[in-house]
């Protein structure tokens, strides 16, 4: 962090903004942020021009005019709030329960004490009858335990696929024979990628509409209460989905059964209380009602922009349908001892529900990340920036909602990138990748969200931490029980007992396609890698796959695979997860980051039928054989 006291007006406004004006780099390498790099990211984050150094002194002036009373934001670990000060005068004060209790404080010497702890959940803390106040988290200091020696199967569920009608998509029906399969084999944790909404031609489930309602395409339309759906057109290429030619069979389908429950009051009922329970629902479906006809940039609507009463239903019913499916589904499994794994995104798609919902939360900036050693010019992730100063005044409820949306379903949370409560790479926008810095966020605000969230829904939370991880995070996830992850592609090291050990992800190559180097094939494809890059990565792959072999005592790519995840399953790890890319050796990629066109991302599909592989006596017996291996 810059230094309050430095000379340098830019400095002491990043000092007083949060913004850091050096970094660490991949490289263990000291970087500097640029003056005008900085100057960008500050009038991202302020929202004022920071041209003149009269306009940066009037911003640090203001910032310091404009404290506060009290913290916005005061966390309570365990119930036990410390005792308060308050900048000025202060005669009384309370604290009003989640509940609506009141409870009376005692003000002494313009500090706020208070006896006694506080319940879990969120409070507030009200100044002078409202005058000013906080938003009280409180915490327990530790999350929902994980399950422990436990052994992970992971698949996108638009990969998955089944014999008998296929929509060219997997849903949830296919999720749950997967669930069938993992549990004949004593596998009892079932990942997949993230199931949130997504717009039409947005296939990665890292950009969603809106990280707090689900996406319709993965819905069962065999399960559909009161219905007899009918076929879905099938994909034109069964190696890859299709989303417009499936994505629209499956929404035109739903929309017929909407306009169904529309006029059957029983099932109409059943969609207005989950609407009662969703409230916020009512909200969205308004929001892709009009999207739906007049273009997704919600920037560029009129003020006369009104919703289709028929879409708004058919995006309440698809809602509704998703929520009973997934929340039965997660019930199912946790009732056999089994945990759902999924994943929230860092972020929602800049022309998403969630932003535009609150404008005023997010900056003209978006996240990204600095050069590292895959992607020496940055990344730029495309997703809006949230202000920590407007999170904080808000009680962080962008966060609260995102997260309890994927617990409501979740025996097991992987939040990505997390890194991000600490510090995020912001780029402002109309700049490059490398043109940002890091900007701080209330991590310990965020950690106390993530163990109340987590205790409520009885849900353990992974962290992923892969990649260059502030020592703050690390402390963190072990303070809090999160599990950290680590990877074992690339060599064989011990993991801890804290962590959930995996052989590949959906952002790394598949195994058999890292043995062959196809992935260093691609990137020089791409002009990621050139000549020389390339062929010194190759080299350093040749090493890391002789050292593999002398290490596991092993020839061949499937015995060399088959021996890690033994290794993995054998050691302390609480969670060995396991990626059925692996398991059917894929040689096609999930994901290139980095790309977008250019690759057909989200996009592949199984080469084997779910029901097939839960079959095949082979295919069992070896996965039962990890999960024998299992601490």
């Amino acid at each position: 962090m810059s230094d309050a006291r430095s000379s340098d007006p830019l400095e002491r406004l990043a000092a007083v903004a949060g913004v850091a004006p050096a970094w660490v780099d991949a490289w263990n390498q000291p970087q500097v942020v640029s003056q005008d790099d900085l100057r960008a990211v500050l009038e991202a984050l302020t929202g004022r021009s920071l041209t003149s150094p009269f306009e940066v002194e009037e911003a640090i002036d203001d910032s310091v005019a404009d404290a506060p009373a009290i913290e916005p934001v005061l966390v309570a670990w365990d119930g036990n709030l410390a005792d308060v000060p308050v900048r000025g005068r202060c005669s009384s004060a309370v604290i009003v329960l989640e509940d609506g209790t009141v409870l009376p404080t005692r003000v002494d010497h313009g500090t706020i004490r208070i006896e006694g702890e506080l319940p879990i959940g969120y409070h507030r803390l009200e100044v002078d009858g409202g005058r000013t106040g906080s938003h009280i988290l409180s915490a327990p200091t530790a999350a929902h335990p994980t399950p422990t020696g436990a052994l992970g199967l992971i698949s996108p569920t638009y990969s998955l696929r089944t014999s008998g009608t296929d929509g060219g998509i997997g849903t949830v029906r296919d999720l749950r024979v997967l669930a069938d399969l993992c549990d004949h084999a004593g596998v009892s944790v079932v990942g997949t990628l993230p199931l949130l909404a997504a717009f039409d031609d947005q296939p990665s489930p890292y950009a969603p509409a809106s990280r707090r309602a689900w996406n319709e395409v993965f819905a069962d339309l065999e399960a559909l209460p009161g219905w007899t759906s009918a076929p879905v057109t099938a994909a034109s290429d069964p190696d890859w989905v299709d989303y417009d030619l499936a994505g629209a069979s499956i929404r035109a389908e739903l929309a017929r059964y909407a306009a169904h429950v529309d006029v059957t009051p029983a099932l109409r009922a059943r969609v207005d209380d989950y609407l009662a329970r969703e409230p916020e629902m009512r909200r969205y479906a308004a929001f892709r009602a009009m999207a739906d006809i007049n273009g997704r940039n919600w920037r560029a609507w009129g003020s006369d922009v009104t919703p289709s009463p028929d879409r708004v239903s058919y995006h309440e019913t698809v809602q509704w349908v998703m929520d009973s499916q997934l929340r039965e589904l997660s019930r199912d499994l946790a009732e056999r001892g089994q945990y759902l794994y999924v994943d929230l995104p860092i972020g929602c798609h800049p022309d998403g529900f969630d932003i535009w919902d609150n404008p005023d939360l997010f900056a003209p900036a978006s996240l990204g990340a600095p050069p590292d050693t895959l992607f020496v010019g940055g990344q730029d992730w495309g997703l809006p920036a949230s202000i920590p100063r407007q999170s904080r005044a808000e009680g962080h409820a962008n966060f609260r909602k995102a997260i309890r949306k994927q617990l409501s379903i979740a025996g097991l949370l992987r939040i990505d990138h997390v890194m991000g409560i600490h510090r995020t790479w912001w780029v402002p926008h109309g700049r490059g990748a490398t043109q940002g810095a890091y900007v701080m966020q209330p991590t310990d605000e965020m950690f106390a969200i993530i163990c109340i969230e987590s205790i409520r829904a009885r849900a353990g939370v992974v962290g992923e931490n892969l990649g260059t991880v502030p020592p703050e995070i690390r402390q963190g996830l072990k303070e809090h029980k999160l599990l950290g992850m680590a990877m074992a592609m690339d060599g064989v090291s011990k993991p801890a007992s804290t962590d959930l050990v995996a052989l590949s992800s959906h952002d790394t190559p598949a195994f058999a396609a890292w043995w062959k180097g196809l992935d260093i094939d691609d990137l020089e494809d791409l002009g990621v890698f050139d000549q020389e890059r390339s062929a010194a990565e190759r080299r350093i792959r040749a090493e890391t796959i002789d050292q593999l072999r002398d290490t596991m005592g092993t020839d061949g790519p499937v015995e060399t695979r088959d021996a890690l995840m033994a290794w993995m399953s054998g050691t302390d790890a609480a969670v060995a997860l396991i990626n059925l890319d692996d398991l059917l050796m894929e040689e096609r990629r999930q994901n290139i980051p980095g790309t977008d066109w250019e690759r057909p991302n989200w996009r592949l599909r199984h080469e084997r039928n779910v029901d097939q592989l839960d079959a095949d006596a082979a295919f069992v017996s070896l996965l039962s054989e990890f999960a024998s291996l299992r601490p």
